[in-house]
């Protein structure tokens, strides 16, 4: 999948983002999607935490969907994917905090919104499962990746 633009695009007419991966600043994508709302506030201090450990294990991309990239004004969650460094595992073994952290979360499945991609099969076959709705005819719609 490419990178459609530097902005994040309009939503459509069914409240979803356009097809594609759209890259987004952390920034932008706050702005965006983080502050109408005290849910999105609440979900938006959730993905900072995650974009923060993602940077510290040196994580190598990071995707969010989930209803918190929809025009939904009470958004239930973000769905996050992390493609893992390639030393993630060692960072565990040497008892690195963020990377104990982030396996935690990824491991426990609290919160539920977290995923690893270890390689780059898994993370596009991440992108693929949530580039599609979970509506009956299953339509492609847009995600966002964090610009690390």
């Amino acid at each position: 999948m490419e990178f459609q633009s530097l902005a994040i695009p309009k939503f459509r007419a069914d409240d979803y983002l356009p097809e594609g991966l759209h890259p987004a600043s952390e920034s932008e994508i706050i702005f965006r999607f983080g502050s109408p709302t005290k849910q999105r506030r609440r979900l938006t201090l959730r993905l900072r935490r995650w974009i923060e450990l993602t940077r510290l294990v040196g994580g190598l991309r990071m995707m969010i969907d989930g209803s918190f990239v929809t025009a939904k004004a009470e958004p239930h969650d973000i769905d996050s994917v992390i493609l893992l460094p390639f030393d993630f595992q060692n960072q565990i073994d040497k008892g690195m905090e963020p990377a104990l952290e982030l396996e935690d979360m990824i491991l426990t499945r609290r919160p539920e919104e977290i995923f690893a991609a270890e390689d780059e099969t898994d993370w596009y076959e991440w992108i693929e499962f949530f580039s599609r709705t979970r509506e009956a005819d299953g339509r492609r719609k847009g995600i966002v990746e964090v610009i690390l």
